[in-house]
């Protein structure tokens, strides 16, 4: 059910005062209702997957809020790769997942907002952060691209990774200097 926005590059900014700021409790029924419009399942279910995530030190939750409604998030995950996974397996380290803009406040910076939030939170932590995205998606890799993530690799595995072979990139970016 995965679906993106049209990509349309340099198409105009909304004029707003978003706060970007670390998930709270009060925001997961708002988080897991947009990943949800996105990916499908229960609301219910993500709800409980992103309360967990709150109390993971490896894991980060951010939100975009415009009076008070949230418009969009993301997340961090620390991957673990393990003696045992195939080769393929992405490589151990903090992986940015799950930006996801509400429709009416697409295109206008908030994708940008969140990422560069999750990259100085990681940049506390990691010298590097990696992401992965869907070779269709032309809005991400235009915005990682700008944020400095370069590729490293087509033939990758992720745990869970929905992408079917072939059809994504691994991506990263260096933050020591952050």
């Amino acid at each position: 059910m995965t679906s993106f926005a049209d990509y349309q590059p340099g198409v105009g900014r909304r004029s707003a005062l978003v706060e970007v700021r670390a998930a709270e409790v009060a925001d997961l029924d708002a988080c897991a209702e947009l990943i949800v419009s996105r990916t499908g399942g229960s609301a219910a279910e993500r709800r409980g997957r992103l309360l967990a995530d709150l109390s993971d030190p490896d894991r980060y939750a951010v939100v975009a809020v415009v009076d008070s409604e949230v418009i969009g998030y993301g997340g961090v995950i620390r991957h673990e790769a393990s003696p045992t996974d195939p080769t393929t397996m992405a490589p151990t380290g903090y992986y940015l997942v799950g930006l996801i803009v509400a429709p009416a406040w697409r295109r206008h910076g908030i994708g940008e907002l969140l990422t560069t939030q999750r990259m100085r939170w990681t940049a506390e932590r990691a010298d590097a952060i990696y992401y992965f995205a869907n070779l269709a998606n032309g809005a991400t890799l235009d915005l990682h691209s700008r944020l400095g993530f370069r590729e490293v690799t087509r033939d990758f595995t992720f745990p869970s990774d929905p992408l079917k072979p072939g059809t994504g990139v691994l991506l990263r970016a260096d933050l020591s200097g952050r």
